[in-house]
């Protein structure tokens, strides 16, 4: 497996910081790369000028996250208006210039809420004083949809088959693997949203929708760790042993829904140096990055010295089970 860190802006410190805590690869936001507004195909040439300057500090592209959020690539899809099959095309598209600029996996969500409903910004939550999010499910269960945005699950899962079925034999024939990223929050239901994707049921229903190497998920650790009753080490080696597991967000939570924090990465529910172990034992081998960190004093707006920590928990764990050799990069 690879450490791997989410670009938050393409500045050469930012890279050299990468470099400096031993990261080896990076993921990108689509829209950061899509003008305008995250909408249409990927230029090539971005892409490669990206890796280029990546090369420059033995970084590679590992992760490509197709544009999220309302009127972005995809947005009709999600919605099952007849502007989807435009849309597919275009996925289709950045899914091809993907896998010619060697980028081994995409990631994509499928929501219409997205993640929504957590309390961010400054409070003192966290362990010191740290800044975290929190999701309180009684604060937001009777919100109600925008109009026309509500969709319940035999919906959802109609525009996901059919969005499916079309992109994933692109993904196969780009050599690129789909990495789903599942609800967070996972709650039954979001703003008028069946949330499909918030179980082991709903992610092991999406693999199997349709079979094929190229069809897996982000396994997202803190976003199954929020579901109730969730056995993540279980399903970690679920998935995992039948290689359905593209891309991992590590990190930690406390609590489940209908309450959770998203706590420091050593401090959660879940038995990390377990869940690094389950990983190594099952043979992943792609990026593993993590994702959401709190804010620690004297951060910057990007969070450099929470992400700091977490990738340095990531790695040392990543040596101790075994994963990567002590005093190597690679």
């Amino acid at each position: 497996m690879k450490l791997c860190l989410g670009l938050h802006d393409f500045s050469d410190e930012t890279f050299q910081f990468a470099a400096q805590l031993g990261v080896e690869c990076v993921k990108v936001t689509g829209s950061e790369l899509m003008p305008p507004a995250g909408r249409g195909v990927v230029p090539a040439d971005r892409l490669h000028q990206l890796q280029d300057r990546l090369a420059a500090y033995d970084l590679t592209l590992d992760v490509f996250l197709l544009p999220q959020g309302p009127d972005t690539q995809y947005w009709n899809a999600r919605l099952g208006r007849p502007e989807r099959d435009r849309e597919i095309e275009d996925v289709c598209k950045t899914i091809e210039i993907c896998g010619r600029a060697g980028i081994p996996v995409v990631e994509w969500t499928w929501s219409i809420v997205d993640v929504w409903g957590s309390i961010p910004g400054e409070n003192n939550w966290g362990r010191g004083g740290a800044s975290i999010r929190r999701f309180d499910y009684d604060r937001v269960k009777d919100a109600q949809p925008e109009p026309g945005l509500g969709a319940d699950a035999d919906e959802m899962w109609e525009r996901l088959e059919y969005f499916l079925v079309r992109i994933v034999p692109a993904a196969e024939q780009a050599g690129v693997r789909l990495a789903l990223h599942p609800h967070d929050p996972p709650t039954p239901w979001l703003k008028g949203e069946a949330r499909i994707l918030s179980d082991f049921e709903g992610l092991k229903r999406v693999i199997e929708l349709v079979p094929s190497e190229a069809n897996g998920l982000n396994f997202c650790q803190g976003t199954v760790a929020e579901q109730a009753g969730a056995d993540v080490i279980g399903m970690i080696r679920y998935f995992g042993e039948r290689d359905k597991i593209n891309h991992v967000h590590f990190r930690n939570v406390r609590g489940s829904v209908p309450k959770f924090d998203e706590v420091f990465i050593d401090e959660g529910d879940v038995d990390m140096l377990e869940a690094m172990r389950a990983y190594h034992e099952v043979g992943y081998r792609y990026a593993i990055m993590p994702d959401h960190t709190p804010k620690v004093a004297g951060d910057t707006p990007q969070g450099h010295r929470g992400r700091a920590y977490a990738l340095g928990y990531i790695k040392a764990l990543m040596q101790a089970v075994g994963a990567k050799p002590a005093g190597r990069r690679r």
